[in-house]
């Protein structure tokens, strides 16, 4: 018999079984779902005992010689007064080495189209096949879209005259399930589970609309209320992954809590739709979701989130959830959720109690991403004083990794000329620090903290004359002072900061060639860029000094406007003569701001 390989077809249902050698002198009374029928051979049984839309409009048989010339013809003439169609024959080898088994296997599968319906009887043939059709389903199943309708034995070896037939689907269907558990340990989604919950809970609404069809009210409402069970364990175990898949921490805990209310109650509905070990697969999916879940359903209707209260408990629930992923080698959820609990984190230490409620404000975020963004420039600028302990170098260390090397790697998804083909090396680091992160950046006292900010910072050219910075100092007041200056006009500076009472921070950045030393421009932007990033508010004063000190300003003012740097800017007028300004130069003059904010 040839066979077209691959075909596809949808409305096509076989029933696949085998012959031994063993052709009883009278027939075998067989019974199934409440009906009994008489047979020589058992498929022949079954088939009289299935109802009209269940019988197959294919028969596949496997034949070895023995039982071709035993029990072919009575199979053929029963088949053929069935269901008035020839049975097609697949010859086959005894299978007593593994060459003949992989020789069975692939004859079979070449007569199985994609998307059939499959309908099994394993009663007879060698005590070894029922093992051969067990391992071709799973294949067929998984590759093929091959739907399995039953899978039957009849019990020969049952004590009474009438032998039951026995539907060993269950059996077929459990590795499945054993798959969908694995994802769910392995890569903790659950969508799998759902995908096999979605059949029983239609089967048990056809079901229910038949028992009311019936006039069975009261058996009607007990299998509603199991099928709105199954439904809702459906839908939360597809909340759960997608919230799982996407990362989303307050969903994921939400989803985690419904799921375990709901799922632990499947146990008590009796279907033959569940796997046999339906307890200890609960069991598990409880146990997971338990660590991720809220402690109790949060209210609020749409607008929940803004009921969650920032704490330890929820920074515990996320960091268990990044631990996963991290376990699991999704590293590219694992990066992004780890930023993201990094910044709830320092929203968490600033201990302002308005944004703790408002953290997940846009403002608020961003607002603490720029501190943490801040702190990872500092490390960037080759002039930057800001003293920071050594705990707090390791964070703005283990930030900047996490942000750069890990985060923006994998989520650009290494779109740079640097080639990305395995783990990055800051994983390691970043690793180790997250964890010594999570131990003590939560403790009341925990050694690691976040270096504050930098204040308000002055930008001030430096010419030849104190007097301006004198002023700029005067009206800014600042915490820290950048001053674009010369080598020789840097001498100038001590004399300004001291007559104008300045007591902090002074940044001196020298240029070589003050007046044409235009190239020296991005050698400059990047030695302030930690200043920038550093400040709470950048003040600029755009007089005084030469041309270029003026446009270096200018660039600074730009820069930090693309780090969201809140920025003035003024500039300074002195009225007197020249005479007058150098022979007394510190005197206060006229400051105009140039921006309205």
């Amino acid at each position: 018999m040839e066979t077209t390989n691959h075909q596809t077809s949808s409305d096509v249902h076989i029933l696949l079984t085998s012959l031994g050698t063993n052709l009883f002198d009278t027939p075998t009374e067989y019974e199934w779902d409440g009906k009994k029928a008489k047979a020589y051979l058992t498929p022949l049984g079954l088939l009289q005992l299935l109802a009209p839309s269940e019988q197959p409009n294919r028969v596949i048989v496997l034949l070895t010689e023995s039982a071709k010339n035993k029990t072919w013809s009575t199979f053929q003439k029963g088949i053929c007064k069935i269901l008035n169609i020839e049975p097609e024959v697949v010859e086959i080898p005894n299978g007593s080495c593994s060459e003949e088994i992989r020789s069975i296997l692939e004859s079979v599968a070449k007569c199985i189209p994609e998307n059939a319906e499959l309908t099994l009887d394993v009663t007879q043939g060698m005590r070894h096949f029922p093992f051969i059709f067990y391992a071709l389903t799973l294949y067929l199943t998984s590759l093929r879209g091959v739907k399995i309708r039953g899978a039957y034995y009849g019990m020969f070896e049952a004590p009474s005259d009438t032998k039951p037939i026995v539907d060993l689907q269950p059996l077929l269907e459990l590795p499945e399930w054993f798959h969908a558990v694995r994802m769910f340990r392995d890569q903790g989604t659950t969508k799998p589970i759902a995908g096999l919950l979605q059949p029983l809970a239609d089967m048990l609404n056809k079901q229910t609309g038949q028992l009311f069809k019936d006039g069975k009210k009261e058996e009607g409402k007990t299998l509603s209320a199991q099928t709105t069970q199954v439904k809702t364990s459906v839908d939360w175990l597809e909340r759960y992954a997608f919230a799982y898949e996407s990362a989303l921490p307050l969903e994921l805990e939400k989803a985690s809590k419904g799921l375990i209310d709901s799922i632990e109650k499947l146990p008590d509905i009796g279907s033959t739709g569940l796997p046999p070990l339906v307890q200890e697969l609960t069991d598990a999916i409880v146990a997971t979701a338990d660590k991720s879940a809220f402690p109790s359903s949060p209210s609020g209707g749409g607008n929940w989130k803004s009921t969650i209260p920032l704490d330890e408990d929820e920074l515990k629930r996320q960091s268990y959830m990044i631990d996963l992923y991290l376990e699991r080698g999704q590293l590219s959820l694992a990066a992004g959720l780890m930023r993201e609990w990094v910044i709830s984190w320092a929203i968490w230490k600033s201990s302002k109690t308005e944004e703790r409620k408002k953290w997940l404000d846009n403002k608020i975020r961003y607002r603490h991403e720029r501190i943490l963004g801040a702190i990872g420039a500092s490390a960037r600028s080759t002039g930057s004083k800001f003293i920071m302990t050594l705990e707090q170098e390791q964070f703005r260390d283990f930030w900047n990794q996490l942000t750069d090397n890990l985060r923006n790697a994998l989520h650009h998804h290494a779109m740079r000329t640097d080639a990305l083909e395995k783990p990055p090396s800051s994983l390691e680091t970043v690793q180790d620090f997250w964890n010594r992160l999570k131990r003590e950046g939560l403790k009341e006292k925990g050694e690691i903290s976040l270096p504050p900010l930098g204040g308000r910072l002055l930008i001030s050219p430096q010419g030849g004359r104190p007097g301006v910075l004198f002023s700029a100092l005067n009206v800014a007041q600042p915490d820290v002072c950048l001053v674009i200056c010369s080598e020789e006009s840097a001498s100038r500076i001590p004399e300004a900061a001291k007559e104008a009472r300045f007591k902090g921070h002074i940044e001196r950045i020298k240029l070589t060639d003050p007046l044409g030393g235009f190239d020296e421009i991005d050698a400059v932007a990047k030695c302030a860029q930690g200043y920038l990033s550093y400040a709470d508010e950048v003040i600029a004063n755009i007089t005084g000094g030469s041309t270029l000190m003026g446009v270096i300003v200018q660039r600074l003012v730009e820069d930090a406007q693309k780090l969201d740097r809140p920025v003035k800017r003024f500039a300074l007028i002195d009225r007197r003569t020249t005479e007058e300004q150098d022979s007394n130069p510190f005197v206060l003059g006229d400051s105009h701001w140039l921006d309205r904010n």
